[in-house]
């Protein structure tokens, strides 16, 4: 559990990085994206069923990627300079979300265990 929620949190973490770049890889951020939302569908989501107390953070967590797949197609579609920065700021926003919840659901799937 530990290493499949660390792995999620390395994939929200590359696609942030890759986020904040002056000009995003449009594509690297599409399959970034990807790669993270299928560990997350894969690893994470049926730990819900395992842990009921983690449910609701896996929810949140699944409603925010939702999200989080819009913002990347409306990046992939921007034109103007602004745009593209405004996008980018959602993206962060949505992954600094996510990134949170990765945090908060570590102590709920490991009790007792200290956060690195």
């Amino acid at each position: 559990m530990k290493h499949a929620l660390a792995t999620l949190r390395s994939h929200l973490q590359a696609l942030e990085t890759m986020a904040q770049a002056t000009h995003p890889d449009r594509a690297g951020l599409q399959q970034q994206f990807l790669l993270a939302q299928q560990h997350f569908q894969h690893q994470i989501l049926p730990l819900g069923d395992q842990t009921p107390s983690a449910q609701p953070i896996i929810t949140e967590i699944n409603r925010t990627l939702r999200l989080l797949a819009m913002d990347v197609a409306f990046l992939q579609t921007a034109r103007q300079s602004i745009t593209t920065q405004q996008r980018q700021r959602q993206l962060g926003d949505k992954l600094a979300q996510l990134l949170g919840f990765c945090a908060a659901l570590a102590p709920v799937l490991n009790p007792g265990a200290i956060e690195e």
